[in-house]
């Protein structure tokens, strides 16, 4: 059976969030009742569980992008702190010149990155 998705009008929506409410206090009172060395255990289990069992199935799952970067290594936020760095480095002139060109090096490589479309590769 294909369940149709529809959205809820106000009477149900508030019907639907005191429901939401009465099972998040239930569940916060079990919660509270188990032990202290438990109750962060259980927490995590319970958010996992809610996690599952709503999930929406007809939702695309999320592409990953094979020539995107990590979200911890972009290039320009790394480029804008070597210059920081550089600044200070400059009372040595050999380390902060180097410093900075490897600021602009990275700031290139992050421009670029950005402008240009990246092809998705064609798995071998």
């Amino acid at each position: 059976m294909t369940e149709e998705r529809r959205t809820p009008g106000p009477g149900e929506q508030a019907q639907a969030d005191a429901q939401v409410e009465d099972l998040a206090r239930q569940l916060a009172n079990v919660i509270n009742s188990a032990g202290v060395e438990s109750r962060q255990d259980l927490r995590e289990y319970a958010l996992g569980l809610l996690k599952e069992e709503t999930e929406v199935t007809d939702a695309p799952a999320p592409r990953s992008s094979p020539g995107k970067q990590a979200a911890g290594s972009n290039a320009i936020a790394v480029a804008l702190v070597l210059g920081l760095a550089s600044l200070p480095l400059m009372l040595f002139p050999g380390v902060g010149v180097t410093v900075l060109g490897l600021a602009i090096l990275m700031g290139l490589w992050g421009a670029v990155t950005t402008i240009l479309p990246t092809r998705p590769r064609k798995p071998s």
